[in-house]
């Protein structure tokens, strides 16, 4: 009787040693968990920065006090997340990291025109870059933000038409933010930081509201 039981233990202590790892396995590893919010949280500041960029832009060129009042609202509240992640990134992960604007990338073209225009920083000839034209480095120069796939064409346009394609424009890139947000809380499900969750689904939440906004002052611009 005592082997019986002695036999039926070792039985039930090898089904826990296979049991446990299975388990483990049906949720991320920790270490993939940290990529996934680095990631996140790093193109999401660049994200954000696209969006200040384009409201800084708004505010200089927009003629409705709606549209201007948007904009503000953009800067003020990615300003801020921006900062929280910062602060998580260097937190949880010793990261540092600095979003580069659009100003800043001006700044890069203008270096490349005084090599030259035929020229790229570190001394590499555009004519040795597959798919790389003067054309398309000439348009880099006259609208830089073209590079973003966001602002293309907006130095192009006044007043409401402006301000329509503004709108039209930062509609995508909220449905954009949307993405990646939900796309995290899938990847993450009840793992990582419960702050980073709350975060993506308060920009899930906001941004949703912010483009049915948007969208009824296209409808009123339109009239």
């Amino acid at each position: 009787m005592k082997r019986l039981w002695l036999i039926f233990g070792l039985i039930m202590l090898t089904f826990s040693a296979f049991a446990a790892p299975a388990v483990w396995a049906d949720g991320p590893s920790e270490a993939r968990v940290g990529r996934a919010e680095m990631r996140f949280m790093q193109g999401m500041i660049d994200h954000h920065q696209m969006a200040l960029d384009m409201a800084n832009d708004c505010l200089a060129k927009a003629v409705t006090e709606s549209v201007r009042t948007m904009c503000q609202s953009v800067i003020d509240e990615q300003s801020a997340e921006i900062a929280t992640m910062q602060s998580w990134l260097q937190a949880w992960y010793s990261v540092d990291y600095l979003p580069m604007s659009m100003m800043d990338m001006m700044g890069m073209m203008g270096t490349m025109g005084t090599m030259g225009s035929d020229r790229m920083p570190g001394g590499m000839m555009m004519d040795n870059m597959p798919g790389m034209d003067h054309s398309m480095m000439g348009n880099m120069m006259v609208d830089p933000p073209m590079m973003m796939g966001m602002m293309a064409g907006l130095s192009q346009l006044e007043g409401v038409e402006y301000e329509i394609a503004w709108l039209e424009s930062m509609i995508d890139h909220h449905d954009d933010a949307i993405n990646m947000s939900e796309r995290l809380l899938r990847r993450l499900g009840e793992s990582g930081h419960t702050e980073l969750r709350e975060l993506a689904q308060n920009i899930i939440d906001a941004q949703t509201t912010e483009i049915e906004s948007m969208e009824q002052l296209i409808a009123e611009l339109s009239a």
